[in-house]
C-alpha cells in the first residue's frame, strides 16, 4: 500500500540554481531533518541510477538505506526509492516549475507501507505532510539567505 502526500512552496532563486541543490541528496542533511547523513556511492549529482548511502531518522530509530534515483529530467523532476525501512519504504519524487521569478518545489512522497504500518497509513500521511511542510520552509529559508 502506498500513499500519496504532497507539499510544495516557492523560492525566490532561479530554477536551475534550486534544481541542482535539491537533485544532490548530499545536500538534503542540510534541510530535511530526516536526513542525518548522505553519502554517494555511485554515478553523478545528475544522473538516473545514482545511489547514495542515506542515515535516516524514522520514528523511534535510525535507520541505514541505499537510496536510489530512478529519474533524472533535468530542471524537472527527480524520482527516488530507497530499500529501508522494509515497513514503510521511502519512494517519491521531487517536482520542480518556475513560478514568476522563483522555482515551485513539490515534494511528492509515496511511502510504501506494509504489514502493522498500513493501519497506521491516515497518521503517517498527516506526519509526513508536517514533516515537508517544515523541510521545505528550511529549504526556502537556506537558498533564500
Amino acid at each position: 500500500m502506498a500513499i500519496t502526500v504532497e507539499a510544495s512552496t516557492v523560492i525566490n532563486r532561479p530554477l536551475a540554481e534550486v534544481f541542482a541543490f535539491v537533485s544532490d541528496f548530499e545536500n538534503h542533511p542540510k534541510w530535511e531533518k530526516n536526513f542525518l547523513e548522505v553519502e554517494r556511492l555511485s554515478g553523478g549529482p545528475d544522473t538516473t541510477g545514482t545511489t547514495y548511502r542515506c542515515v535516516f531518522r524514522f520514528p523511534g530509530q535510525k535507520v541505514t538505506s541505499t537510496l536510489e534515483i530512478t529519474e533524472f529530467v533535468p530542471g524537472r523532476r527527480v524520482a527516488f526509492r530507497a530499500d529501508k525501512p522494509a515497513m514503510a519504504r521511502p519512494v517519491g519524487a521531487i517536482l520542480f516549475a518556475p513560478d514568476g521569478d522563483g522555482t515551485r518545489v513539490t515534494l511528492r512522497p509515496r511511502p510504501e507501507l506494509r504489514g502493522p504500518m498500513r493501519l497506521m497509513a491516515p497518521l503517517m500521511a498527516g506526519y509526513i505532510r508536517r514533516n515537508n511542510a517544515e523541510h521545505l520552509q528550511n529549504l526556502k529559508d537556506l537558498l533564500e539567505s
